[in-house]
C-alpha cells in the first residue's frame, strides 16, 4: 500500500514535468525541489503565506537589503543607506541598473508604491502589521524625492527596521505596478530578483525560470545578500508524503527534499544528507497563571529534575546541542551567558517540591503528533519526571487544537516549539509581556520588559558597532532573569536534515531553512 503510494506520488510528478517546457530553445538544466506543501498565494507577505510561499518568493522578489548568513544587514536594491540622528528617517540610495522581470528599470516611485500597496488594508498583507506600527515600527510616510532615492519616516525610532524588511516571511517586497490589474487585482509577482514567476499548475508545481536581465551583485554570496546567480530553472514540486519525497530523490526524480529526521535516506555517494542547525526554539511552557505552576518553586524543581542536555541529545540523535536561552547558538549574540541554564539536580529538586507543598497532584503536559519531536519531548519529559514522583498525563492533542489552547494560555505544560525569529528581540517580543491581555505570552516581568523596551529604538550595523554591544548586553541581563523565573524550559534550535543529489554544484544549507537555487547548477 505505501509503495503504491509512492509511485502514485511520483507519476504525478512525472506526468506534470512533461512538455512543461518555457520555449522552443534549448532547454536549461532543471533544478526540481520536492515541497510537502502548496503556496496559497503568489503574492509575497500575503496574509494566506506559508512556508512554501516565502521558499518561492526569496528567488523571486528582493528588498531594499537583505539577510546575511549571520542575519546581519546587507544592501541589495539599496546600495546604501543614511538614519537620521533621531532615528526616524531612512534615506536609500538605489542601486543603479536594476530592472524588473518585464525590463522596466526600477525607481523610487516603485518602492513608494510597493510600500503603499503593501500597507492598503485592499492588499490584504500579513506584513501591514510589520509597518503599521501593531508589531513592529510605524511608517508615516514614504517619499521618492528623485528616481534613485527613497525616504522612509518612522513615526518613533525602531532598531530592526532594516532587518525586518529583510524578513523571508514578510518582506518589504519590491515590486512593478503591473503585478496588479487596473482594478488592483493581483496577477503575479513582477520583481527584480534573479528568478521570474514563470508557471504555476497548483497542486503540482511551480516553475521559477532564469531572468536574463539580472544583474547580480558584486560582493560575495551570504544569506540572501551578495551575487546571486540564476544557473537552472528551479521547479518546486507538491509531493506531501515524507516517504514519497524520499523514493523521488533516491531515484533521481528531485534533485533536493527536507529530509524526515525520523526516516531521512540511507548514505549513498549519490547524494548527501546535511544537518543545518536552524533557529526554531523547541521548549517546555509552563503556564504561570495556573493553580499549581503559578508557584516558582514548583517550577524550578521540574527544571531541576529534567536531565535536558540528554533531552536535547535524544530528541535531535546528537545533531543539536541543548540551547537554555531564546537566542540561537547560531546568532552573533550568543555568548557563554546563554549556555548557562539548569543542571539536573533530584536531591535538591525533592526540596524544592516539599517547599513548594506539592502533594502529588496530576500535571497535564499538550502535546500532539503532527511532530513527533514534539510528542517525544512530552513523552521524555513524563518519564523523567515521575522518576522523582511528579504525577503527569499527556493530552495528546491536534495541532490547530494545541494551538489554540497556547493562544489562549489554556494549559499546564505544553511541548511546543516556535518558528524562526530573526532577531532575538522579536523572539523576547513574542513571549514577554502582561499575560492578562495577551494570554499566548509566557513571560511576565516589568524588569524584563524594561530591557526590551530600552533596545527597540537601539540599530546595529556590524557585530562590533555600539549597537550590537549594547543589544548583547541586554539579551544576556534577558536570559539571566529567565532562568530565575523559569516561566518555559528551552531545550534546543531545531537541527534540519537537508538532503541533495550530489549532481548539483554550489547548493548550501543556512539557518532559516527554505533552500535557496540561485548560485546552484546541476550536472
Amino acid at each position: 500500500m505505501q509503495l503504491r503510494k509512492i509511485m502514485t506520488y511520483l507519476g504525478a510528478f512525472l506526468i506534470s514535468h512533461i512538455g512543461a517546457g518555457t520555449s522552443n530553445a534549448a532547454p536549461l538544466p532543471e533544478i526540481r525541489f520536492a515541497d510537502a506543501i502548496e503556496t496559497p498565494t503568489s503574492i509575497p507577505g500575503h496574509r494566506s503565506r506559508n512556508t512554501a510561499t516565502d521558499g518561492v518568493m526569496l528567488h523571486v522578489v528582493e528588498s531594499l537589503v537583505a539577510l546575511r548568513d549571520d542575519l546581519s544587514v546587507a544592501p541589495m536594491l539599496a546600495d546604501s543607506w543614511q538614519i537620521s540622528p533621531d532615528g526616524k528617517t531612512y534615506k536609500f540610495k538605489l542601486r543603479k541598473g536594476v530592472t524588473f522581470h518585464n525590463g522596466a528599470p526600477l525607481t523610487a516611485a516603485d518602492v513608494q508604491w510597493s510600500l503603499k500597496w503593501l500597507m492598503d488594508p485592499k492588499s490584504e498583507s500579513y506584513c501591514r502589521n510589520q509597518y503599521d506600527g501593531t508589531r513592529g515600527a510605524k511608517v508615516i510616510g514614504v517619499e521618492a524625492p528623485s528616481p534613485d532615492t527613497v525616504i522612509i519616516r518612522l513615526e518613533k525610532p525602531y532598531g530592526l527596521f532594516l532587518m525586518q524588511t529583510a524578513n523571508i516571511q514578510c518582506p518589504l517586497a519590491v515590486l512593478h505596478p503591473s503585478s496588479v490589474d487596473a482594478h488592483g487585482n493581483w496577477i503575479k509577482p513582477v520583481a527584480t530578483g534573479p528568478y521570474v514567476f514563470s508557471e504555476w499548475k497548483k497542486g503540482q508545481y511551480i516553475l521559477l525560470t532564469p531572468y536574463a536581465g539580472y544583474k547580480p551583485r558584486s560582493e560575495p554570496s551570504s544569506g540572501l545578500a551578495g551575487a546571486k546567480l540564476a544557473q537552472a530553472d528551479v521547479r518546486f514540486v507538491l509531493i506531501p508524503d515524507a516517504s514519497a519525497q524520499k523514493a523521488a530523490l533516491m531515484s533521481g526524480q528531485v534533485d533536493a527534499i527536507i529530509a524526515d529526521s525520523e526516516n531521512p535516506p540511507p548514505k549513498d555517494p549519490r547524494w548527501t544528507v546535511a544537518v543545518e542547525q536552524d533557529i526554531d526554539t523547541n521548549a517546555l511552557l509552563m503556564q504561570t497563571r495556573d493553580p499549581l505552576l503559578s508557584n516558582l518553586k514548583l517550577r524550578r524543581a521540574i527544571a531541576t529534575i529534567l536531565d535536558l542536555p540528554a533531552l536535547a541529545r535524544a530528541l535531535t540523535g546528537g545533531a543539536a546541542p541543548y540551547n537554555p536561552s531564546l537566542v540561537p547558538v547560531v546568532s552573533r549574540y550568543y555568548s557563554a551567558v546563554h549556555k548557562v541554564g539548569f543542571t539536573k539536580n533530584i536531591d535538591a529538586a525533592k526540596k524544592l517540591l516539599a517547599e513548594a507543598g506539592y502533594r502529588g497532584e496530576t500535571l497535564k503536559i499538550q502535546t500532539n503528533k503532527r511532530y513527533p519531536d514534539v510528542y517525544r519531548m512530552a513523552l521524555l519529559t513524563q518519564m523523567m519526571l515521575s522518576k522523582a514522583g511528579i504525577k503527569t498525563e499527556l493530552e495528546v492533542l491536534e495541532w490547530a487544537t494545541q494551538v489554540t489552547n497556547f493562544r489562549e494560555g489554556k494549559f499546564q505544560l505544553m511541548a511546543f516549539t516556535y518558528s524562526a525569529r530573526i532577531d532575538p528581540a522579536i523572539m523576547y517580543a513574542d513571549i514577554l509581556g502582561d499575560k492578562t491581555k495577551a494570554p499566548m505570552l509566557q513571560w511576565t516581568n516589568p524588569d524584563a520588559s524594561k530591557i526590551l523596551a530600552d533596545i527597540d529604538a537601539v540599530g546595529f550595523d556590524s557585530p562590533s558597532s555600539a549597537g550590537s554591544a549594547i543589544r548583547k548586553a541586554a539579551f544576556e541581563s534577558l536570559h539571566k532573569l529567565m532562568i530565575d523565573d523559569v516561566p518555559m524550559i528551552m531545550l534546543y534550535n531545531t537541527p534540519v536534515l537537508v538532503a541533495f543529489n550530489n549532481n548539483l554544484s554550489g547548493f548550501k544549507p543556512w539557518p532559516l531553512r527554505r533552500p535557496r537555487f540561485f548560485n546552484v547548477s546541476k550536472k
